[in-house]
């Protein structure tokens, strides 16, 4: 058996200092295998986002320890020279709106990544249509952003966050602006990539209509996590 492809323990996230000091995390407990789509609910200001943001390098918690492939990438300070190195080539991010660049075509908003890391732009175009048509958004591939539908846009934001076979994504409400059909379908498309890609994927969300489909999911409140198996159903 591997490492886990997330572990996290004891993480606390403190804002502020003295009598207006707010703990935002208070000693957060997670582990994610390869492969596995996991949910994280909780109401607002409970400390979803600011996880999300610890485990993607984007802020830095106060304590605790972070692992990715059973790497420390934080034990009480950050271990890892690189955060920009890490979130581009190891964590993949989704949003709520895709952030799509207008001025690009499909293929190029997914190819910019891979270009980023030092990749030809040839093999780069290569690899974001591969992953356009295994997201079945091939056909839309020389398409301007505004042509798309909303459906397309999500899909495509979610080629992006896989084109760097990154071995984590980060899903925040990747479902929210979606009609009930579509946000199942974007659930399905993730945990089809979760186990072809062999991806960990946490998604965030409020979304009632997907809430079943998780097998494991992470409730947090008031900074801490809880864990409870889920039954899930086909997406």
């Amino acid at each position: 058996m591997g490492h886990p492809a997330i572990e996290i323990s004891g993480l606390t996230k403190r804002y502020g200092v003295g009598e207006a000091a707010v703990d935002a995390l208070k000693g957060v407990d997670m582990v994610v295998q390869p492969g596995e789509v996991v949910g994280l609910i909780g109401p607002s200001g409970s400390g979803k986002s600011t996880l999300l943001k610890c485990l993607g390098a984007v802020i830095e918690p106060t304590a605790g320890r972070m692992a990715l492939a059973g790497e420390t990438i934080y034990d009480h300070g950050w271990k890892v020279a690189d955060l920009r190195a890490l979130r581009r080539d190891r964590i993949g991010f989704v949003f709520q709106a895709p952030y799509l660049i207008p001025f690009l075509d499909v293929t190029d908003n997914v190819a910019v990544l891979p270009m980023l890391a030092g990749v030809s732009n040839a093999k780069a175009r290569e690899r974001a249509r591969e992953m356009l048509a295994a997201l079945d958004v091939g056909h839309r591939a020389q398409a301007q952003v505004p042509q798309l539908s909303g459906g397309e846009q999500q899909r495509v934001a979610i080629a992006r966050a896989l084109v760097n076979q990154a071995p984590i994504i980060l899903a925040d409400e990747p479902t929210a602006p979606l009609d009930s059909e579509r946000a199942l379908t974007v659930i399905r498309i993730l945990n089809e990539m979760a186990q072809r890609f062999g991806t960990a994927i946490i998604v965030v969300t409020h979304d009632e209509k997907i809430i079943p489909t998780f097998r494991r999911i992470y409730h947090i409140r008031d900074g801490r996590t809880y864990e409870e198996a889920g039954e899930a159903r086909a997406a």
